[in-house]
């Protein structure tokens, strides 16, 4: 009977050991597997976030571009009527210039960087404060310092979509 017990024993430790180690495969495979899937979770919100900060880039610069022409259209009617911001802008400008805000304003709130989204939305408070100026030499003013706050808050933009190749 010595035999008979010690074969048992020895069946029921391999049985064990075999369940032991399909667990502790099981478990590995599992964790390999959350591991891939997180990894392919960071790679989509990177690629994502390349996309919106390269959508933004364009974005500020279409807004900028317009709010410029905005103000040239500004100068130009105060030169013929003497008074600074008695006409309303073109309506076509105007509603140009809403639209590129808007884009700005959805795609700034999709940039994951706390920071750098609160500069961009600096930036276009400010921008959009040119054409509610008093008068043209604030509004010469102002247009000049939004440019200087473009060019470094665009190099946040490209340092922060640098991080993201």
């Amino acid at each position: 009977m010595e035999g008979a017990a010690w074969g048992l024993i020895g069946t029921v430790v391999g049985v064990l050991a075999s369940i032991g180690t399909t667990w502790m495969t099981n478990l590995h495979a599992e964790s390999l597997q959350r591991h891939r899937a997180q990894e392919e979770r960071d790679q989509r919100a990177s690629a994502f976030q390349q996309q919106t900060l390269l959508d933004l880039q364009e974005a500020i610069h279409d807004c900028l571009r317009l709010i410029t022409k905005g103000h040239e259209e500004d100068r130009r009617s105060a030169s013929k009527s003497g008074a600074w911001g008695a006409t309303l802008l073109d309506a076509d400008l105007d509603e140009s210039i809403r639209l590129a805000n808007r884009r700005v304003g959805i795609l700034i709130e999709r940039v994951a960087d706390d920071n750098l989204r609160l500069k961009i939305k600096e930036l276009m408070f400010r921008a959009n404060q040119i054409l509610n100026s008093d008068s043209e030499l604030e509004a010469g003013k102002m247009l000049v310092q939004t440019y200087v706050t473009a060019e470094e808050t665009l190099q946040s933009v490209g340092t922060t979509l640098r991080r993201h190749y």
